[in-house]
């Protein structure tokens, strides 16, 4: 009796395993859409700013390895990129001013200045990263 239905089982037992395994591992697409989200979610949680530019590098980082398999996949992933070091950038700034401008109204004047651009930049490069994959992004840290 077990033998009659052993081929069966082992038939279903194949077929249920034989999906695609394209389709359980994220593409790089989806990666890169991945990788954005929680590049967007540690510039609104973290607020420890040395911390901050550690999880935006890692981010880089990862994005970097990816290829996207359409024109705007990879469009977002370069745009993505571009925001992320841009907020890097914005955040080293930050930093500049706050741990080595005390006293000098000229350089925290440049620094803050150089902060609100690149944090702006960095955030217009995101939102079109995110429009480039139908996502939604709005303001970063007012921004």
């Amino acid at each position: 009796m077990v033998r009659r239905w052993a081929p069966s089982l082992l038939a279903l037992a194949l077929a249920a395993g034989c999906g695609s395994s394209a389709s359980r591992v994220p593409t790089d697409d989806a990666r890169i859409q991945q990788e954005l989200l929680r590049g967007i979610g540690e510039i609104r949680t973290i607020h420890d700013r040395h911390r901050l530019t550690a999880e935006l590098a890692r981010i880089v980082v990862k994005l970097g390895r990816l290829r996207g398999s359409t024109v705007t996949a990879r469009r977002a992933r370069e745009l993505a990129i571009q925001g992320f070091e841009s907020t890097r950038q914005g955040t080293r700034s930050q930093l500049d001013f706050s741990e080595n401008d005390s006293g000098e109204v000229a350089a925290a004047t440049r620094d803050a200045t150089r902060a609100d651009r690149y944090l702006t930049q960095g955030a217009d490069r995101l939102r079109a990263a995110g429009q480039a994959l139908r996502i939604q992004i709005g303001m970063l840290n007012g921004h």
